[in-house]
This record gives structure tokens, sequence and C-alpha cells, in this order.
């Protein structure tokens, strides 16, 4: 379906104020910026009761901890981490660049096996991660050494758009719109030995199937199984933890290869049942940097 049409002058009211915040971000020193986006969390958490709640409720939901305190802690310093993570990306283009990369990221935990498919230059590579951390970082870190190309909403303003891709540029990431009508746009760069991100912790409303994250029944996307059973392309899971300022530990499993059966469907459900479980572990061992506030156990 295509998209409705937006009004010129509301394009322009919106682009404004985000102009000016871009502007008044590149101003004053970096550490300024990330402490107001850290008040700014607060803010949001204050005056987002229902998301607050959501957000609450999620983390023990998931049994990260049965104490109702240590919840709201969890979940409000999840609100900050979000609130972090665009700071953080803006910085990110002209920070961390390959003469300052082992200044800001961290690769220790990335294994030998997961090194070499990451950086073999002819194999295709599918990179699953969530909302955890910051996930813009480990796509501009890891497109140092494979060229990336990342899944993403366009957002439906388009001056925006222009405004966000001048300032932030990629340096080896390409973008596909996420509900593109191109039906090869995700297996060519995978044929091509590319690296194709995809983030898939959300609830999924098509192409999905019902497998048990952190321990309840959730709508996952099954993109990343389909695109393995279709190229033989190995699978690392991965996200981007925030260790300091500006200091980011990039952490991996993998790589992933599963054999296929005669029945299509099952194998589906089982590579995606085990990108959930390697997602789990990332996230219960930081939930703080984990975006609760998403109501991903919905029922349909």
């Amino acid at each position: 379906m295509a998209k409705k049409k937006r009004n010129k002058f509301t394009n322009i009211i919106e682009y404004v104020p985000l102009r000016i915040a871009v502007w008044f971000i590149d101003a004053i020193p970096l550490k300024v910026s990330l402490a107001l986006s850290k008040s700014f969390g607060l803010l949001v958490w204050w005056l987002l009761p229902s998301r607050r709640k959501l957000a609450i409720n999620n983390v023990l939901l998931a049994s990260i901890t049965t104490d109702k305190k240590e919840a709201v802690r969890i979940a409000k310093q999840s609100f900050i981490s979000f609130s972090m993570l665009t700071i953080e990306s803006l910085a990110a283009s002209k920070l961390i660049t390959p003469d300052t990369f082992d200044k800001y990221i961290d690769v220790s935990e990335v294994s030998p096996e997961v090194e070499k498919v990451l950086k073999s230059p002819d194999n295709g590579v599918i990179l699953c991660s969530a909302h955890l951390g910051n996930w813009e970082i480990s796509g501009h870190a890891i497109s140092f050494w494979k060229r990336l190309i990342a899944v993403a909403r366009t957002l439906d303003n388009p001056y925006a758009q222009r405004l966000l891709e001048k300032r932030n540029p990629r340096r080896n990431i390409e973008i596909i719109a996420k509900h593109s009508a191109d039906r090869g746009a995700l297996l060519r760069p995978l044929r091509k030995g590319m690296l194709l991100g995809l983030i898939s912790d959300q609830h999924a409303t098509s192409h999905r199937v019902l497998v048990d994250f952190m321990g309840h029944p959730a709508w996952t996307l099954t993109s990343t199984a389909r695109l393995h059973l279709a190229t033989r392309c190995p699978i690392v899971c991965g996200v981007a933890i925030r260790t300091g300022f500006m200091k980011f530990k990039i952490i991996t499993t993998g790589p992933f290869e599963f054999e296929p059966t005669l029945d299509r469907e099952a194998d589906i459900i089982k590579i995606t049942q085990t990108m959930n479980k390697e997602l789990e572990k990332f996230i219960r061992q930081y939930p703080e940097q984990y975006l609760w506030a998403h109501k991903r156990w919905r029922k349909k």
C-alpha cells in the first residue's frame, strides 16, 4: 500500500525544530549533549506513564527480576539508554574512523570464527541484532569490516530524512527500505558477499512465526531464517553495548549454519527460535540497555 502524501506545511513544521535541535547538538560539547539526553530520557519516563508501566511490566514478565523496585530501576535506565542513542549515533560518524576505531570500539569478545566471516570479502553474512545497547553504532562499527546493507524504515518527512542523511553520512552502509517492493533487495547483497543487518526482536505482523522469547510466545520475523535457507550464508548474532563515554563493546555469537531438512516450515521455526535464544542471552546480561517500552508479546 502506497504511503499517503504528507502535507508540505506539516513537513516544514516538523523539520524546523529538528534542524534547530541538530544545530544545537553540534554547537555544544558532546559530554553536555549526552548529559542533556539523559535528562530528556528521564523527562520522557515521567511524561509517558503508559509506556513507563509497559516497560516495568515487560521487565517483570521476562523474569529479569521479581523485585518491583529493581524492575523500575531497569526500566528507567532503559529510557535513558534509548535517549542517549541518537546523540551517540550522530557523533559516531565523525568520531569513529579507521584511525580511531580502537579508541571507541572493543572487539575483544568477537570470536576468531565470527571475525573471519565478517572480514571475508567473498561470503555474505546475515547479522541478527536487537534493540539493545546502540544498534546504530554496531552497524557503523561492523561496516569497517564488510559493507553493510541495513533494513530500516525511512522517515515520513522527506526534509528530515535528507537532513539526517547529510548530517550523518554512511561510510560503508546502504539502507534498504523496510517495506521495499523489490523481493530481491535482500538476496542480492548476500550473494555479492555483503553483510545484511536485520533487527528482529520486535513484534511481527507478517512473515512471522510464534516462538518463545524471554519465556513467552512471541510473533517473530522469519526473515533471518528464510534468507539463510535461500542463500546458505552464515548467521551472526551481535550487539554493541555501551561501556563508557562513547565507548562500546561488540559482542557476538555464531557463526550459525543450519542444515535444511525436507520440512521447510520446521526449519524456519528452529532457526528463528535459536536466534531468539541468542538475543535473549545478550538482553539478560545487559537489561538496562534494552528497549523495554515495546508491546512485544501481543496476541495478534
